[in-house]
C-alpha cells in the first residue's frame, strides 16, 4: 500500500492525523480472511488466518482504478499447477468466484504476461478458458477453450495473476481429452496422497519415486457435486465431457498413497470390459483394528492396509523400493504378523508382479478366492482389454 506511504513534513498533530487516516484505510481495504470453507479443500487449514491478501478493492486502488487482468488456466496447464503445488503450501491460492464483468486475459500477450513460466507446457503451450466465443484468438501457443455456461461455485482458485481451474473443474475438462482409463487414474490421483510428475519434467530415480501430499486435493463427493451443478445448468447439449466424467467417476477411489496402489486397484477392480478382473470395491489404506496381543506383535497401536476388504478380512500390500531397507522390512513383517493374528489374509506383491500380466493374475485369483468371487475363463489371461489397460496405465503414470 505504497500509495498511502507519503512523507509528511508538517506539524506533529498533522502527522498523528495522517497515521490515524492510514490505519483506518488499511483496515478497510485488507482482506482479513473468511470463515473456513464448507468443503473438502487442500486450502481449508489456513484459509481463515488473518491478514491474508489485499482485497479486490485495494488492488483496484493500487492499479489506478482498474481491476487487474487475470488469466483463467485450464486443462493441462491447470493439471501442471496442481501437480506442482501441494496442500498447505503457502503459494497455493484460494477459491474465487467468476463474474461476467471481470477483466480476463484472452490475447496472447496478456495471457503470457499473467502465466508463470513454470506452468507453460514443454511444447510452450498454455490452456486457458474464454467466456465469450468472440474473444477467441488463433495462436500456436495459446489453446483457448470456450465456456459458455454460467460458472459454478468452487470453479477456480486464485494465485497471483492466474485463476486456476479447481480439481473438480479440471476433472470435467480432462474428460474430453483422456480415455476413460486415464481419467479414472487422474481422479484417483486428485483424490489420493500423491502427485505424478508433469510430462517432460520427470527426473525419477525409481518407479516408486514420486511426490506425496499431506491431504488429497479433493474427493469423490466434491467432484460428483460439481458435475451435478454443471448438469443442472446445462443447455440442450451441455459441456463436452460431462457424460464421460460422470461415467469415470464411478470407478474413482479415494485414499491411494502411490501410483502403484492406484494401478493395482484398477487392475483388480475395473470391469473386464475395461481390462480389470471386476473384483468388489476395496478401501484404500483403511484402518485394521488390533487387539492387545496383535498390538504387541505389530509393535504399534494401529495398522492400515494398502488395499483391503474389511468384510472378507483381505489385505493386499504393495511393497515398493521404500520397503527394501532392513529396518523397514522388520517393521513390515511385524505389522503383517499383527494383521494376520486378527484373522486377516495378507497378500504381498511387488512392482514386477504388478507390471507382469501372468504374475499379477496369480494375485487376482487368490484375492477372488478369498472374496468368494468367481473369475470366468473368458476374463482370464492376456485379453485384448487387459493388455490395453496395462499399456495405458504404464504410459499415463511412468512415461
Amino acid at each position: 500500500m505504497h500509495f498511502l506511504n507519503t512523507q509528511v513534513h508538517s506539524s506533529t498533530p498533522f502527522r498523528h492525523f495522517s497515521r490515524i487516516l492510514y490505519t483506518l484505510l488499511s483496515v478497510s481495504i485488507i482482506d482479513w480472511g473468511t470463515a473456513p470453507l464448507n468443503r473438502t479443500s487442500p486450502l481449508e487449514a489456513n484459509s481463515y488466518l488473518a491478514p491474508r491478501r489485499m482485497s479486490p478493492y485495494a488492488k483496484t486502488l493500487v492499479s489506478g482504478g482498474k481491476a487487474a487482468m487475470k488469466a483463467y488456466i485450464s486443462h493441462n496447464t491447470a493439471l501442471t499447477y496442481w501437480r506442482e503445488h501441494f496442500p498447505l503450501d503457502s503459494e497455493v491460492g484460494y477459491p474465487v468466484q467468476f463474474h461476467e464483468s471481470q477483466n480476463y486475459a484472452f490475447r496472447k500477450t496478456d495471457i503470457l504476461s499473467c502465466v508463470p513460466e513454470s506452468l507453460i507446457e514443454p511444447d510452450q503451450s498454455v490452456d486457458v478458458l474464454i467466456f465469450d466465443a468472440s474473444n477467441v484468438r488463433r495462436s500456436q501457443k495459446i489453446d483457448s477453450h470456450v465456456w459458455g455456461l454460467p460458472v459454478p461455485d468452487n470453479a477456480f482458485y486464485k494465485d497471483r495473476d492466474v485463476c486456476v481451474s479447481s480439481p473438480e473443474f479440471l476433472f470435467l475438462q480432462m474428460a474430453s481429452r483422456l480415455t476413460i482409463v486415464q481419467l479414472i487414474a487422474l481422479g484417483c490421483e486428485l483424490c489420493g496422497y500423491y502427485a505424478l510428475i508433469p510430462k517432460g519434467r520427470q527426473n525419477l530415480t525409481s518407479i516408486d519415486d514420486f511426490p506425496t501430499r499431506t491431504v488429497p486435493l479433493t474427493n469423490v463427493d466434491a467432484i460428483r457435486e460439481f458435475l451435478k451443478k454443471v448438469k443442472n445448468m446445462q443447455s440442450d447439449r451441455g459441456p463436452k465431457g460431462l457424460r464421460e466424467a460422470t461415467r469415470a467417476l464411478k470407478y474413482v477411489i479415494e485414499g491411494a498413497l502411490s501410483p502403484m496402489e492406484t494401478m493395482t486397484y484398477m487392475l483388480l477392480c475395473l470391469p473386464p470390459m475395461l481390462g480389470g478382473y471386476g473384483l468388489p470395491r476395496p478401501v484404500m489404506n483403511g484402518q485394521i483394528p488390533l487387539d492387545d496381543e496383535a498390538r504387541a506383535i505389530a509393535r504399534r497401536h494401529d495398522c492400515y492396509g494398502d488395499i483391503c476388504w474389511k468384510t472378507a478380512q483381505l489385505d493386499i500390500e504393495y511393497y515398493g523400493e521404500v520397503h527394501s531397507g532392513l529396518f523397514k522390512m522388520r517393521d513390515d513383517a511385524g505389522r503383517i504378523l499383527g494383521i494376520e493374528h486378527m484373522g486377516w489374509k495378507v497378500i504381498t506383491l511387488t512392482c514386477l508382479q504388478v507390471l507382469d500380466i501372468e504374475r499379477f493374475e496369480v494375485v487376482a485369483k487368490e484375492a477372488a478366492k478369498r472374496l468368494g468371487k468367481r473369475l470366468y475363463p473368458r476374463v482370464l489371461g492376456a485379453t485384448q482389454e487387459r493388455c490395453a489397460l496395462h499399456e495405458e496405465l504404464e504410459a499415463w503414470m511412468f512415461k
